[in-house]
């Protein structure tokens, strides 16, 4: 296997990872709590368009209790775009993606799963990550008193280049 493929498997055990999330939403009673990881399944999924290589991912961002981010999140709402940038400089991982409000304000970071198996790809020009938009939000001030952070789920189109150039 080379490097693309391996890459590429990389990418499709993180897309089924958020998949299988969503599915297990589906499968909990409706009055089902666990609060921390289990909380908000159903807003995770990553969806395959086979007609144009196209993944929709969804995913929490992280981060979001640092660097003022948490104040920033109080005036996102659904729908609104978002960026995704490349962030290498970042201290704590060099694959990082950074999420911006669409007023270039700072909202969190792409989960380090996602961004080692996207910025190989990215970096060598075989994905693009378009259409970047919020599907989820509870700012801290909707949250309960004990909460520590803001929760922010964005979904992001991405576009694969499927064909080995090398």
């Amino acid at each position: 296997m080379n490097a693309h493929d391996t890459q590429l498997a990389a990418l499709l055990k993180e897309m089924e990872k958020l998949h299988r999330k969503k599915l297990l939403s589906m499968n909990l009673p409706e009055n089902y709590f666990e609060p921390g990881e289990m909380e908000y399944l159903d807003q995770y999924d990553a969806v395959f368009f086979d007609g144009d290589n196209t993944w929709s991912i969804s995913f929490e961002v992280k981060g979001t209790q640092y660097e003022g981010r948490t104040e920033e999140i109080e005036r996102v709402h659904v729908g609104d775009p978002v960026i995704v940038l490349r962030d290498k400089e970042n201290l704590y991982n060099p694959n990082n993606f950074r999420i911006m409000s669409n007023k270039k304000r700072d909202l969190g970071n792409m989960p380090a799963e996602l961004c080692n198996v996207i910025a190989p790809l990215f970096d060598e020009g075989r994905l693009q990550l378009t259409l970047a938009n919020v599907s989820f939000v509870e700012p801290i001030s909707a949250r309960n008193r004990y909460a520590r952070k803001a929760v922010l789920f964005i979904t992001v189109k991405v576009v694969m280049d499927l064909v080995n150039k090398t």
